[in-house]
């Protein structure tokens, strides 16, 4: 009875938030082993504490999420790798729960589904488990998609600056965030009333603008003071300047490559030169079509990993272009249909760039197109309500599925970790290629080395130079045996995961 009445109290922003920390939680106990990125963020971390600013940049170029976690490891006690979950737990509850917020505000009718769709939808709870700085940036980008929702309700400078503020927070995760300005524009342009379009636009972007011409002349014209000698009262402040555009150089170097991504003639070069290496490897008929093969191709990789993480929400995304559900939709939510736009021009242009796009990536494509998800979801349960509960029953099983892992996981890096930790020493003589394994020895990830320059496939590098060779190998590696065999290396230690990928740790049988 308690439950019941909980469960009618209870509002769906309020549900968002709580049921992603349920589900946060769930994905981090189920699969504790840290992935790659969160150990980069955890070494830069550390290495701020131990150094500063000048440390942890050294380590990553783009720091803050990694000292934002320092920060509060600091204040609270935490460690630095719980500190970081806990940072990601809260930010992507605050994301879905903004996500929602800002969605009832538009398309109230449909708020329990969009929620529902926010929770579950594969994309972008896929990654719960791992530390990713992504969190924080949907965090901010979401609290300034609903400010600015508030805001065109009431178009004040003041609010208009928070906005801005919020977004720029946003960038300092991931710069990309930036695009999103953007959309600002183009959402103002069609839904303002004509005679306030400009002055809406300048309220919600001529800041920004702004503050990005003042960093890139202030660094023109301070660049070359970074070398002045701090002699006297004047050097000393022209040697500071100097720091001062050395430490805005990397917010210059990201814009810088925001705009080359977007930019058709720095790409087109680059682009030819691909498309010839590859019209090398076609059928000689093919050999004319290789541009626009690389072209085409690189740009279904999006809708691909588009549709793959929708999974069975497919249906309901499908079902909005039945009977003018779409143009309803999209007539009231304009800012994220704006939003999708922009990031899947950006995409584009980094699919077309690299052939390669990782999902977390797509991930934000299906953030954003969760409130069109979401309708499409409430009428598909209205046109067939006999299917009401096993649509549901469904969605919840997706939603369990994608946090709860029910794998063995990669705990054969902490065991393997745990082994090198026990039984040697951090030193020179090991070789490791494997950063998860060395993160849980207690070991510098300066000591891992690229696979590619594994001793005995390069020149110059003896295996006797290592006392262990500590490898990082997948299952469908079938060379490793061989090479094995080849340089005569005793395998002490052998730690897979039921995939049959696996840390192989190897001495040198000539080794002490």
């Amino acid at each position: 009875m308690i439950s019941m009445q909980f469960a009618k109290r209870i509002t769906p922003v309020q549900a968002a938030f709580f049921g992603s920390l349920l589900l946060s939680l769930a994905a981090i106990l189920t699969n504790p082993t840290l992935n790659r990125d969160g150990i980069l963020y955890v070494e830069t971390a550390h290495n701020f504490l131990q150094g500063g600013f000048d440390a942890a940049r050294r380590t990553f170029q783009w720091p803050f999420f990694p000292i934002l976690m320092a920060l509060v490891s600091k204040l609270t006690g935490i460690g630095l790798e719980k500190t970081g979950h806990l940072l990601n737990a809260v930010f992507m509850a605050g994301a879905c729960a903004l996500l929602v917020a800002s969605a009832q505000r538009r398309v109230p009718e449909a708020i329990w589904s969009i929620c529902l769709v926010v929770l579950a939808l594969p994309g972008p709870n896929y990654y719960r488990e791992e530390l990713l700085r992504e969190y924080g940036c949907w965090f901010f980008m979401m609290l300034s998609f609903w400010l600015a929702l508030r805001w065109s309700e009431n178009p004040r400078w003041g609010s208009a600056l928070i906005v801005q503020l919020a977004l720029g927070i946003a960038a300092l995760f991931r710069p990309e965030a930036l695009v999103f300005f953007a959309a600002f524009v183009m959402w103002q342009l069609f839904e303002a009333q004509k005679e306030s379009k400009l002055r809406r636009v300048l309220m919600i972007v001529g800041l920004p603008l702004v503050v990005a011409l003042l960093i890139f002349v202030l660094i023109g014209l301070l660049r070359g003071l970074v070398r002045v000698n701090p002699e006297g009262w004047s050097g000393y402040v022209m040697w500071h300047l100097g720091q001062v555009a050395w430490h805005l150089n990397p917010i210059q170097e990201k814009i810088n490559n925001i705009i080359n991504l977007l930019n058709p003639a720095a790409k087109q070069a680059l682009f030819n030169v691909k498309a010839q290496a590859l019209a090398g490897a076609l059928f000689i008929l093919a050999k004319d079509g290789a541009g626009t093969i690389l072209f085409l191709g690189s740009l279904a990789i999006i809708p691909l990993k588009f549709i793959k993480q929708l999974s069975l929400f497919i249906i309901p995304f499908l079902y909005l272009f039945h009977g003018g559900h779409l143009r309803s939709v999209l007539s009231r939510a304009p800012l994220f249909a704006w939003a999708f736009l922009a990031h899947l021009i950006v995409l584009s242009a980094y699919v077309i760039d690299w052939q390669f796009l990782s999902g977390r990536y797509i991930a934000v494509l299906g953030l954003l197109a969760a409130p069109f998800i979401g309708y499409g979801f409430r009428e598909l349960l209205k046109r067939f309500p006999r299917w009401k509960h096993v649509m549901l029953f469904l969605s919840f099983v997706i939603m369990v599925t994608n946090a709860v892992s029910f794998r063995q996981g990669q705990p054969y890096f902490i065991r393997a970790g745990d082994w090198l930790a026990k039984n040697t020493t951090e030193n020179s003589r090991i070789y490791v290629e494997s950063p998860r394994t060395a993160y849980y020895a207690g070991w510098r990830q300066s000591l891992v080395s690229d696979p590619q320059n594994r001793p005995g496939k390069t020149e110059g590098m003896p295996m006797d130079n290592y006392d262990f060779i500590v490898l990082e190998v997948s299952h469908s590696d079938t060379e490793i045996e061989p090479w094995l065999t080849r340089n005569k290396l005793r395998v002490l230690q052998h730690f897979e995961n039921s995939r049959k990928d696996s840390v192989i740790i190897a001495t040198n049988k000539s080794a002490p």
